[in-house]
């Protein structure tokens, strides 16, 4: 299992959309590899829709519930950040269903 320090990863006390983006393809390169990955939030406060969207919400919109659950594991997440973390991915989730809905509807 690859494990990524956050606090280290980002090397900043401030998300962005980039820091999320760059987080999600090194999730995405672990998958490509066979690896799952541990994410270790400890001593790290988000708090942005942007960071959490860019990173495991658009894999959320990507992929389903099962294979994020699967392949990503979150320890040390502050509660504030988990609620929004969980919005986002149902939110996207949500999304990925619908257009998939879309995609198969008759006359398409």
């Amino acid at each position: 299992m690859r494990r990524l320090e956050i606090a280290t990863f980002c090397k900043t006390n401030r998300m962005s959309r980039s820091d999320g983006a760059r987080l999600r393809e090194e999730i995405e390169d672990a998958w490509r590899k066979g690896e799952l990955i541990m994410l270790d939030f400890a001593n790290v406060r988000i708090a942005s829709v942007s960071f959490f969207d860019e990173s495991i919400g658009l894999l959320a919109r990507e992929h389903s519930l099962d294979k994020l659950k699967d392949g990503v594991h979150i320890e040390n997440l502050d509660a504030a950040d988990r609620a929004l973390l969980n919005r986002i991915v149902t939110s996207r989730s949500r999304e990925r269903v619908v257009n998939n809905q879309e995609s198969v509807a008759p006359g398409r």
